[in-house]
């Protein structure tokens, strides 16, 4: 009887070491997984921030016409952003911005900007 009693309680002690192993490995798993979600929120707050910045420069790029469109067709540096402006047609710009000329643009659009008259006066004028 004596020798039932042991058995139980060595099983005992070895069902408590291996909870606590496998409770040791979960709390791991967890510190694991908040960093990874900490360093993703940095991430996207930092991309987010790029982002609202790209777009505010494109806003400003709306608001010109034409004539100011082609003058800065190609490439150049504007506040910080690396600005690509091409010609698409006549009436057609466009536009991607990026943080520097080794990376992917953070924005892309197109502005339709179409001849006017006074564009037709101002290229016929010497």
């Amino acid at each position: 009887m004596r020798v039932n009693e042991a058995r139980r309680n060595g099983n005992a002690l070895l069902d408590v070491v291996i909870a606590l192993v496998v409770l040791g490995l979960s709390g791991v798993a967890l510190i694991t997984l908040l960093g990874q979600t900490a360093h993703s929120v940095r991430d996207v707050r930092n991309t987010e921030r790029l982002v609202r910045g790209a777009s505010d420069e494109i806003e400003r790029l709306v608001a010109y016409d034409r004539l100011q469109l082609i003058a800065l067709v190609g490439r150049s540096s504007v506040r910080g952003w690396r600005l690509e402006i091409a010609r698409d047609g006549s009436s057609l710009f466009d536009v991607s911005i990026a943080t520097s000329d080794s990376t992917a643009p953070l924005l892309r659009t197109s502005l339709y900007r179409p001849v006017s008259r006074s564009d037709s006066a101002n290229a016929s004028t010497p």
